[in-house]
C-alpha cells in the first residue's frame, strides 16, 4: 500500500558520456544520456518509466542504484530503518552496506543468471554477500522460490534447464533475497513472449502488495505500465517530458510525444478505429540535440516558439506534469484504460 513517505528522490541527476575521437582518445563532445532529470517516489507505489530505445531510461535506472556513476545531482534514499542517505556521496564500502535496501530486476533472463551457477547459489548470491551462511540462507533461498513460484526441488539445477520465464522468476528472487524496499525493473518483461509477460507482471504486483515494495519500472511499451503503474514519467532524449498519474496520463496526454506513443497502445475493442501516429524523422542525438524542444524536428503541433525556447516541465494540471508551451491549448488524444 502506498505511503505518503518519500522512499527516493531524485534531483537534477546528470549522466554525460564522453566522445572521444583520434588517437590520443581527445574529447570532443558529450553524450547526454541523463540531462537534468528530477523525481520522487513514495514508499510502495509503482512509477513507470517509459520511452523509446536510447531515451536514456537504462541509464537512469542504474545511475539510481549507483551501478553507473551520475555525472552530477542527488539520489536521496529514505532505508527501511527511516535514516535518510545521499547515495551519490556514498564511497564503496558505504555503498555495498546499502545494496540490501535497493535491487535490480534484469532485462534479459539469459544473460543475467550465470549459467556456472546453480539456482540455489544464484538466488543465494545476495545473502552470502551480506554474510549470511549455511542453513539460515538455505531456508531464504527456499522461502523466496517458493515466494516467485519456483519449484523448491530444482535448486541444484542450473539456468539452461529453464524456461525464459522461470529465469526471470529467478532472477526477481535474487531481487528479493535481502529485504530491499526498492525494486529498480529493467524492461522486466520485454525479452519474455507475450503469454509469459502477464504471469511475471502478475507476480510483481502480487509481490508488491505482499511484501510493500517500491518500483521504479522502465519499459518502452506503454501498453505494459498501464496496470501496474502508479504514476508514469514519460522520457524523451535524456530528459522527462511528461510526469502525471496513470489514468490522466493515457485518458489526456499533455504531451505530444505522449500522444504518439498512445496511439501505438493496442485497442482491446476491434471495432475501434485505429489511428496511430507515425513519427517522421529521427529521434533527436543526444549527442547534439537541437535547439529550444528536443522534440519539436517531429512534433506536428510545432511552432516558431517550439524551435526556439527549451520547455520546462511544469504542472499543467493537478499532479500533471509536462514540458510543452502548449500543453495547456493542444486537445490531444488519450486512450480508454
Amino acid at each position: 500500500m502506498q505511503s505518503d513517505e518519500t522512499i527516493l528522490q531524485v534531483k537534477s541527476l546528470k549522466k554525460y558520456f564522453p566522445v572521444e575521437k583520434g588517437l590520443l582518445r581527445r574529447q570532443v563532445g558529450q553524450v547526454k544520456a541523463v540531462d537534468d532529470v528530477s523525481f520522487e517516489i513514495k514508499r510502495g507505489e509503482a512509477l513507470g518509466l517509459v520511452g523509446e530505445s536510447g531515451c536514456g531510461k537504462t541509464t537512469l535506472g542504474r545511475c539510481v542504484l549507483r551501478a553507473i556513476d551520475p555525472t552530477e545531482g542527488e539520489i536521496i534514499l529514505r532505508k527501511s530503518d527511516g535514516a535518510v542517505v545521499d547515495i551519490t556521496a556514498l564511497d564503496k564500502g558505504e555503498l555495498r552496506q546499502l545494496r540490501k535496501e535497493m535491487q535490480m530486476v534484469f532485462q534479459d533472463p539469459f544473460s543475467s543468471l550465470s549459467p556456472r551457477m546453480t539456482v540455489l547459489d544464484i538466488i543465494g548470491e545476495p545473502l552470502w554477500a551480506q554474510g549470511v551462511r549455511g542453513q539460515a540462507l538455505e531456508a531464504r533461498v527456499r522461502e523466496l522460490a517458493d515466494l516467485v513460484g519456483l519449484n523448491v526441488g530444482h535448486l541444484n539445477r542450473y539456468p539452461n534447464a529453464f524456461s525464459g520465464g522461470q529465469r526471470q522468476r529467478i532472477g526477481i528472487a535474487r531481487a528479493l533475497a535481502t529485504h530491499p524496499g526498492l525494486i529498480v525493473a529493467d524492461e522486466p518483461v520485454s525479452a519474455l513472449d507475450v503469454s509469459i509477460q502477464a504471469q511475471i507482471l502478475n507476480l510483481l504486483q502480487d509481490l508488491q502488495e505482499k511484501l510493500g515494495l517500491t518500483y521504479l519500472f522502465i519499459a518502452h511499451d506503454l501498453s505494459v505500465v498501464e496496470h501496474i503503474a502508479d504514476r508514469v514519467a514519460v522520457m524523451y532524449v535524456g530528459k522527462i517530458i511528461e510526469l502525471a498519474d496513470t489514468e490522466a496520463l493515457y485518458l489526456n496526454p499533455k504531451h505530444p510525444y505522449t500522444e504518439a506513443l498512445l496511439s501505438a497502445v493496442p485497442k482491446p475493442d476491434p471495432r475501434l478505429e485505429e489511428r496511430e501516429i507515425i513519427l517522421s524523422g529521427e529521434v533527436a542525438n543526444p549527442a547534439d540535440p537541437p535547439s529550444g524542444c528536443l522534440f519539436h524536428p517531429r512534433c506536428q503541433y510545432a511552432q516558431d516558439r517550439c524551435r526556439q525556447e527549451k520547455p520546462p516541465l511544469e504542472e499543467v494540471a493537478p499532479g500533471h506534469f509536462a514540458a510543452c508551451h502548449f500543453a495547456e491549448e493542444l486537445e490531444l488524444t488519450g486512450v480508454a484504460m
